[in-house]
């Protein structure tokens, strides 16, 4: 692979990773389901865990496709799916919209799921920089996180005018990152010898029977499952404590710019900071902020969740490394799925059982099992980690 395709690819994918999501509905994608979409809190946890099981489905499949037919292929489907559930979701008007229109989005994020790692990191095999993982993917979510950061100001404005605004405003973005994706350049890779069943079921042998692989899915899967039903409940707890709608967006500014800097940034504290204390902060930065917000319900604690997107900043491009680098191009994107179905299985128990925790239990309530249930799972982790990696085991 020629250096300019590869440096290409890398640009490429800097604008894919920076627009592929909606920039502007964050602050109020609950509230919007709920006042245009017409659901409740509970409903939206009960969608959301069945369309997370669409997902879980899905993603294996998906991982398998993008190792025999191309990276590129898959996330080029996958994003066409993405702006076709931006645009179902900003004109729906009831549970039935909504329901369509997450169920093809689970179709599209299964596509993308592990197909982008997988692509970036072959690009960067292709010119012997797969060093350079962390650094790269970990700067390019960053654009996201800072684009995201300065269009959340303006959210509950726009939001104040129709609630729909924030919705169909993104759909500009995801269409960018569709051409994005069209330009790449599918990298040198080694294709699967296996048919698309036989790769599944070797995949995911070879995830359960990696010790090392299977804590670090079980460990990134543990704080994504716990940070997306936190985030569910950001809007019904700022309704709470009474903030005003026209601050959601600063509140998202600020998440998002903290995010944004923990992601830039993960090479540099990965150098400065051993893999241990990493682990470690990013268990005690998602338990312990949900169980102060459960204690203490008042609107100063809405800064705690800056604490939580430390990690969501973070944990991408650490556990990202640490995961291809036990892995081969054969079935990079196949295995990057197992650990995304395992993910979808985790968000649906969770968010499942949380939904019905709300039903008999206050919100308060629930926060704080919630962050009783990350301390506990997460330590049983940690005790683990020494054993599964040895005490001088180091993530590059």
């Amino acid at each position: 692979m020629e250096q300019k395709l590869i440096l290409r690819n890398l640009k490429l994918y800097a604008w894919f990773q920076a627009l592929r999501e909606p920039l502007f509905w964050g602050p109020v994608l609950i509230t919007y389901i709920q006042q245009i979409g017409r659901m409740s809190l509970s409903q939206i946890y009960v969608m959301e865990s069945i369309v997370v099981v669409a997902v879980m489905l899905l993603q294996i499949p998906g991982g398998a496709i993008a190792d025999r037919l191309g990276r590129k292929n898959a996330m080029l489907v996958g994003m066409s799916l993405l702006v076709l559930d931006c645009f179902l979701f900003g004109v729906g008007n009831s549970p039935l919209w909504m329901w369509v229109s997450n169920l093809v989005w689970a179709l599209g994020y299964s596509l993308l799921s592990g197909a982008d790692s997988a692509l970036l990191y072959d690009t960067l095999a292709a010119a012997g920089r797969t060093d350079e993982f962390k650094r790269i993917e970990g700067k390019t979510i960053a654009y996201r996180f800072f684009l995201i950061a300065c269009t959340s100001l303006s959210v509950g404005y726009l939001a104040g005018l129709h609630m729909r605004l924030p919705v169909l405003l993104g759909l500009p973005g995801i269409l960018v990152a569709v051409v994005m994706v069209a330009r790449m350049v599918e990298p040198p890779r080694t294709k699967p010898t296996a048919k698309h069943w036989d790769l599944m079921k070797l995949s995911v042998l070879f995830v359960a029977n990696n010790r090392k692989v299977k804590w670090i899915i079980a460990y990134a899967v543990l704080l994504t499952v716990i940070g997306k039903v936190w985030f569910f409940t950001y809007n019904p707890y700022f309704d709470l404590v009474h903030l005003p709608l026209a601050l959601y967006g600063w509140v998202f500014f600020g998440l998002n710019l903290v995010a944004g800097i923990f992601s830039g940034g993960a090479a540099w504290l990965a150098k400065r900071v051993s893999p241990g204390a990493s682990i470690v902060s990013m268990v005690v930065l998602t338990g312990v902020p949900i169980v102060l917000m459960a204690l203490v319900i008042a609107a100063p604690m809405v800064v705690l969740v800056l604490m939580q997107n430390m990690v969501r900043g973070y944990l991408k491009p650490f556990m990202g490394q640490f995961l291809h680098d036990h892995l081969d191009s054969e079935n990079r994107a196949t295995v990057a799925s197992v650990q995304s179905a395992v993910d979808g299985f985790g968000q649906v128990v969770l968010l499942g059982i949380f939904g019905l925790v709300l039903q008999v239990a206050s919100l308060p309530m629930s926060l704080l099992l919630l962050g009783v249930f990350t301390l506990v799972a997460g330590g049983a982790l940690l005790v683990a980690y020494p054993r599964v990696f040895g005490r001088s085991t180091t993530a590059s």
